[in-house]
């Protein structure tokens, strides 16, 4: 497999700014949470110190649930809380609001790349400065479904035979931004259980992919379209899984 490692050095050259010169340092990485947040616990509680080394800041638009607030305290990973429902008079207000105190708070803490698992569209400078490095974990199969309660979307539909995940960059539009990875598993493996689980903990990998990706300098980003480095992105799946026995 090649691995275009000559373009992609050339194109990084020519783009360099400030934060990507910092791949020859360590990360600072954070995330950006709504609600309960579940996939960010189930990932502190089960993930390495690989892992978790590099991440420093939690940012929650809602009160950090009591087991969650305690793990990050354990880990030393610093949260904080911008209650959205007191951030302005309307939802635009409120976006606005939340984007520059999340903006102030990447600053002040160094902050390289945000994943997020947040609930509510972000605007303003934020996106700007962090253009491209802001990385949002999706339940659904992008483009289709995009916004909020993918996964039901998706089954109201019906004749959907795979739902997933998709992780992109946020833009300012409502889950447009360019892709970086997608998972799929059969609509059946959810609708036989109905257990939200099954597709969301597909994230958990996700995370931990995105992780080693952004440490080991693999991300690009050319023309809109993102390139991982070395990626194999020729191999092919079939669902379902059927076992050929040859008698």
């Amino acid at each position: 497999m090649e691995c275009f490692s000559d373009i992609i050095y050339e194109h990084h050259i020519q783009k360099a700014t400030d934060y990507n010169l910092k791949v020859l340092m360590i990360m600072n990485y954070a995330f950006y949470i709504s609600g309960k947040s579940g996939r960010l616990k189930k990932f502190l509680m089960t993930a390495n110190k690989r892992f978790l080394s590099n991440i420093k800041l939690v940012i929650s638009d809602f009160e950090i649930e009591p087991e969650l607030y305690e793990a990050l305290k354990t880990l030393h990973i610093v949260s904080q809380v911008f209650d959205y429902s007191e951030l302005g008079s309307n939802s635009k207000e409120k976006r606005l609001e939340l984007s520059n105190r999340i903006l102030d708070t990447f600053t002040l803490h160094e902050i390289d790349y945000c994943f997020s698992f947040g609930s509510h569209l972000l605007s303003g400078n934020l996106l700007e400065h962090y253009k491209d490095r802001i990385i949002n974990f999706h339940p659904s199969v992008l483009p289709m479904f995009p916004g909020l309660r993918s996964i039901d979307q998706a089954v109201s539909h019906g004749n959907i035979f795979l739902i997933g995940n998709t992780v992109h960059f946020i833009d300012s539009g409502v889950d447009t931004g360019p892709v970086i990875m997608q998972s799929v598993i059969p609509t059946k493996a959810f609708t036989d259980t109905n257990n939200y689980d099954i597709v969301l903990d597909l994230q958990i990998e996700m995370l931990k992919k995105m992780i080693y990706i952004l440490d080991k300098d693999m991300l690009n980003v050319i023309d809109g379209n993102v390139v991982i480095k070395c990626a194999d992105y020729h191999k092919s799946a079939f669902f379902p899984d059927i076992e050929i026995k040859l008698e």
